[in-house]
């Protein structure tokens, strides 16, 4: 039987997002009860919202964090300045 995980707190996501260096076992070992594979996950939806703008997977709270922009994507290492836009490429929401 699948246990689903609990819901991400920001705090948590914040790790995530002001993190991009840190791999995903340097980020479980801070985020006590998180997977490595739960950590990718997040890092795929944060990839996929300023890549291709899809939303999926990823709370209210998390959007209103990546469109605030000024943050590193930690998958491709993409600057994303405001509203999702990727310098030179990507879209604008």
């Amino acid at each position: 039987m699948y246990k689903r995980d609990a819901n991400w707190t920001e705090d948590e996501f914040d790790k995530i997002l002001y993190n991009p260096n840190s791999t995903n076992d340097e980020l479980s070992a801070i985020l006590s009860g998180r997977s490595t594979a739960s950590i990718a996950s997040v890092r795929a939806f944060i990839h996929n919202y300023h890549v291709r703008g899809n939303i999926s997977g990823l709370s209210d709270f998390m959007l209103k964090r990546l469109k605030a922009g000024y943050w590193t994507c930690p998958l491709c290492h993409a600057k994303v300045e405001k509203y999702g836009f990727r310098s030179g490429k990507g879209w604008i929401p």
